[in-house]
């Protein structure tokens, strides 16, 4: 019985104005009839993106398409064109070699093209470089024609939390415009950022955006934002090898005054402006970045996040560093619970589980090292057999060349595992070099597991009281 070629087809569309003979449906109803006609095909699916991009890497059912492809579940790719499958020439050409050496192939219906056929590659470098130079033509017109726009004064508009869009025109929101003038309001009396995102998050007040939690630097470009005091500055990003940059003077920005209803005064507005420019004033110059050895190697257990190296009562006699839940630090104790511990403690209790795991042997290396030791016997053996002439001397050089090879590769295997695996013998002091060792660490109320490379897990427990009662008397004066 002969084994059918499995084919599927790639559609895309890239804007909801196209006409409906390009639609996605309809493309997708053409290529499941197209596919099941052909008697020697089996239809296995279509894959279908809708989000517009140059680069293959944004397009979610493109790459499930290619891999699927690669593990040998699709035989033949039917697309329109080229401009539809990928807009690079250089990626494009990459994926179909990728594909043929597969032995996959790709059939662009538009320009005809099999890319199993040998004289594929010449024609489809030619259509490619053709497309991709129309579309940066047309994006050239687009950025052209959204400029002259700006000119004239013309917005356009995005999603803005504290308005809708309706009709083309940015209408207040009642409900969200409440907590901008609070989050205004609380700003300019003298609250910190992170004490009103945390305010806002332990009384469940919903964001616009996917992201649940507010955060201090959502609430910073909040205040700096000048839609919400009615005016709009126009062309703050702009789009530099397809990626979106901010405007840093390299085209002319546009400031369109009372282009909306304004939710906060421009008053108000300006106060929060000269509050920022004052905390910034003040702030002292950033102390230099301390990386941990034990960043990003320590997690909540209970909200699965990584523990942060900060500094704890910064600027004063008390200052220590110490780690702290990423939730925490964010959104407070009501979104997670997981206690701090103290850089000191923390390094005391690894110390105490090093010398513990330094006992504990992986079986990788109890399993390489058995290897090691039999093929050196094997080794000595076959010397022993040529000795008493029982093996031939080519036999005994090919063979003996491999088992040298063998026993090359071991080696090299079991260095590597007891380079990064295992643990040295036990330690009398903390080092920074020890931390190597470690895989992560995980916390649980007061509990850290401490979980080697080599294998081995230690339990310890910490316990945060106890300098507290030394460190309240020295700040009593006691």
């Amino acid at each position: 019985m002969k084994v059918k070629v499995r084919k599927c087809a790639y559609v895309r569309v890239s804007t909801e104005a196209e006409e409906q003979e390009s639609s996605l449906l309809f493309q997708t109803h053409y290529y499941k009839s197209l596919i099941e006609s052909e008697k020697d095909s089996e239809f296995v699916g279509i894959y279908a993106d809708t989000r517009s991009g140059e680069s293959a890497r944004l397009r979610k059912q493109f790459k499930a398409m290619i891999y699927a492809a690669k593990r040998g579940e699709i035989n033949y790719i039917y697309t329109k064109s080229i401009a539809r499958f990928a807009r690079n020439l250089v990626e494009t050409l990459n994926i179909v070699r990728e594909l043929r050496e597969r032995n996959v192939g790709i059939y662009f219906e538009k320009e005809g093209i099999d890319t199993l056929k040998s004289s594929s590659d010449f024609m489809l470098s030619i259509y490619a470089t053709v497309a991709e130079g129309e579309l940066k033509s047309m994006g050239d017109n687009v950025r052209w024609a959204a400029r002259k726009r700006f000119q004239q004064g013309s917005v356009e508009l995005t999603y803005i939390y504290g308005y809708d869009i309706m009709d083309g025109q940015l209408i207040i929101n009642q409900n969200e415009a409440k907590i901008v003038q609070e989050i205004f309001q609380r700003y300019t009396d003298g609250e910190g950022l992170s004490v009103i995102a945390r305010s806002l998050n332990d009384r469940g007040v919903p964001r616009k955006t996917t992201t649940p939690k507010w955060r201090s630097t959502d609430l910073m470009r909040m205040l700096v934002n000048e839609k919400y005091c009615g005016d709009a500055l126009l062309q703050k990003s702009i789009m530099v090898d397809s990626k979106k940059v901010t405007n840093n003077g390299e085209v002319p920005q546009y400031y369109v005054e009372n282009n909306h209803e304004a939710i906060i005064s421009r008053k108000m507005f300006d106060k929060a402006q000269e509050i920022k420019r004052q905390r910034s004033a003040k702030m002292k110059k950033p102390a230099q970045v301390t990386v941990s050895p034990f960043s990003r190697k320590i997690k909540c257990l209970e909200c699965d996040k990584n523990y942060l190296h900060r500094k704890n009562n910064r600027n004063t006699p008390y200052e220590k560093w110490i780690f702290s839940c990423y939730t925490y630090v964010q959104f407070g104790r009501k979104h997670c619970s997981g206690r701090n511990i103290r850089e000191k403690d923390l390094k005391e209790l690894f110390l105490s589980a090093y010398n513990e795991a330094a006992d504990f042997e992986p079986h990788e290396i109890k399993n390489l090292d058995e290897a090691i030791k039999d093929l050196l016997a094997q080794e000595r053996a076959l010397i022993g057999l040529k000795a008493k002439g029982y093996i031939k001397p080519d036999d005994y050089t090919e063979q003996h060349k491999e088992l040298l090879r063998l026993i090359k590769d071991t080696e090299d295997e079991f260095m590597l595992q007891t380079q990064y695996t295992t643990v040295q013998k036990s330690a009398e002091m903390y080092s920074d070099r020890l931390v190597a060792s470690l895989e992560r660490a995980e916390i649980s109320g007061f509990n850290i597991t401490f979980k080697f490379k080599n294998g081995a897990e230690v339990k310890r427990v910490f316990n945060n009281d106890a300098d507290r009662k030394a460190t309240w008397d020295k700040k009593l004066g006691r």
